[in-house]
């Protein structure tokens, strides 16, 4: 499982897959009449033979996009032909008198460009202008034998709860009032009068012992007669009596104090005679509580720690001892490329750098424009970080030694990505750094190879279709009419240029044309620009050229701003 997920890790970290080398393939078919050749022997030879061409001029055309009435690739040909055959594979097929024959032609592009090239087929003008700047950093550690997807150490934290809880419990309450009765009669008359402000206090004890004894007596009787109408009678009598007597003794005492004060005016006379009687019976409540509470706890807990094996403890390598950039300058005219020396390309501050810097602080466009412009004048920009490492001491007792090199380039001209992806090398040498600089050199010829076989493809295809770009003029009040028709009138007649059209969304401020032109056509537009500025005609006076990728802007006042 750590082996799946490993690869998808590297990915989401940046670490591209391996570059391999890319393969031109293409079809070739040729149809003929048996009898019209003679024989079956024969017919087979001139099909293949022709099959076999039209497969190689397919790949010129795709992969080049080569003229075939173009005198200088028909008499190429043959010669091309002849030095891939071991590269061409046919198969024939035959119905009634018609055979078929059908190759498939599969080579290295490095391989059929050096072979294009030799025979002159492309453009020599183009291939000799694949410069490129590389910004390749170095850094340099020792290896270990230890498989980087299995663990060091494995800590691993486990609990498992399976407790049990259990509660039961019951709470009670209850209340009860008893009845009682009672009748009174009371008739009596008091009179009050006052008009006082009064402030007392006081304090008592006091006891008090009572008796109160009741007697009651009752009776009562009743007779009822009833006749219906069938000649039915009947008669009932009920006759109740009751007495009784209650004697209550109680005792009480009392202690009590009161202060207090008062204003008041009251005058008050009353007279009353009232009767009452009361009943209340008794009632009682209960309630019960019951709880049963019970709990069982399954809960597992597993933390798991794990650290790796390190695979990168490269140290930075002083730019003074790096070698790969050293054997890029040797090997690069090898696959034709124009090595362009960085020199303080990236120096800020007195400080160099890294492609990490570039990176972080978003540096890639300025860089891009940067490498378009001056003495650099590059067509492509490559970065790269390389990892390499010492490995051990092999039986026979040489020194082996690994590394890596992860890539990203741009196209200068229209900013687009280039190649991408990761170099991977391994070598031996007498000592470690015996075997740093046969690993150096090796990396640095397949990058050579890598950039050098896509450049020239890229390159080929512009000289013979020509490049898209977008040539704009700018000014912060209006574009004048004059200027607008005498810059589209001279980029016209710019050397290269295969299309002209007006592009969209022009405004009084920009006007744009889409160009398609061959060979360093923005180059052509800024020599035209300078001699617009040389011509003493006040309109150009401050005009500035600014190239950003694939778009070339002419600002009349100055500085083009940020949004163009």
């Amino acid at each position: 499982m750590i082996k799946k997920l490993l690869l998808p890790a590297l990915l989401a970290l940046g670490i591209a897959a391996p570059v391999a080398a890319e393969t031109f393939q293409a079809n070739g078919t040729k149809e003929l009449s048996i009898k019209a050749h003679g024989d079956l022997i024969n017919a087979r030879r001139i099909a293949r033979e022709q099959a076999e061409k039209d497969a190689v001029a397919s790949v010129l055309k795709i992969k080049l996009s080569a003229d075939m009435n173009d005198l200088k690739v028909r008499n190429a040909l043959p010669d091309l032909h002849k030095q891939l055959a071991d590269k061409l594979r046919t198969s024939f097929s035959a119905e009634g008198d018609m055979l078929t024959a059908r190759s498939v032609l599969q080579v290295e592009s490095s391989e059929f460009l050096d072979l294009a090239r030799s025979l002159g087929i492309g453009s020599g003008t183009a291939v000799a202008n694949a410069r490129v700047l590389f910004l390749i950093d170095e850094y340099y550690g020792v290896g270990t034998r230890l498989d980087p997807s299995l663990p060091l150490v494995t800590e691993i934290d486990y609990s498992h709860d399976k407790s049990a809880m259990s509660d039961q419990s019951t709470s009670v309450a209850s209340s009860r009032s008893a009845s009682s009765s009672a009748a009174s009669a009371a008739k009596g008359s008091m009179a009050a009068a006052s008009s006082d402000k009064a402030a007392f206090a006081a304090s008592s004890a006091s006891s008090v012992a009572a008796r109160d004894r009741q007697a009651h007596s009752g009776s009562a009787s009743g007779a009822i007669a009833v006749r219906d109408g069938y000649g039915n009678a009947g008669a009932a009598s009920r006759s109740a009596s009751s007495s009784g007597a209650r004697d209550t003794q109680f005792a009480g005492a009392q202690k009590s104090a009161v202060a207090g004060s008062a204003s008041s005016q009251a005058a008050m006379s009353a007279s009353y005679s009232n009767a009452s009687a009361s009943k209340s019976a008794s009632a009682a409540s209960y309630s019960a509580q019951n709880t049963d509470v019970r709990r069982q706890n399954d809960v597992v807990n597993l933390k798991v720690r794990q650290e790796f094996a390190g695979i990168d403890n490269g140290r930075p390598v002083d730019a003074s001892s790096a070698l790969i950039t050293q054997k890029l300058q040797q090997v690069a005219g090898d696959f034709g490329l124009a090595y362009t020396d960085e020199r303080d390309f990236r120096v800020e501050g007195g400080q160099r750098l890294t492609v990490s810097d570039i990176e972080r602080l978003q540096k890639f466009d300025s860089y891009l424009a940067k490498a378009a412009a001056g003495s650099y004048r590059a067509k492509f920009v490559v970065y790269g970080r390389a990892r390499m490492q010492t490995e051990g001491t092999s039986p026979s007792g040489q020194t082996e030694c690994s590394g890596q090199l992860q890539l990203t380039s741009s196209n200068v001209d229209t900013g687009a990505g280039f190649v991408a992806g990761t170099i991977v090398k391994r070598a031996v040498g007498s000592s470690d750094q015996n075997c740093r600089g046969n690993l150096s050199e090796s990396m640095a010829r397949a990058l050579a190879d890598t950039i050098g076989t896509r450049a020239q493809r890229v390159l080929q295809q512009g000289a013979v279709q020509g490049t898209p770009y977008f040539v704009s003029i700018y000014s912060a009040l209006r574009v004048p009419g004059k200027v607008r028709r005498d810059f589209s009138s001279r980029m016209k007649a710019l050397e290269g240029v295969v299309e002209v059209g007006d592009g969209d969304n022009a405004t009084d401020e920009l006007r744009t044309w889409n160009v398609v032109a061959k060979g360093n056509f923005s180059e052509r537009v800024e020599d035209m620009i300078d001699a617009f500025k040389e011509s003493g005609d006040a309109a150009y006076k401050d005009a500035r050229f600014e190239r950003r990728g694939d778009r070339l802007v002419m600002c009349i006042e100055g500085k083009c701003p940020a949004s163009i």
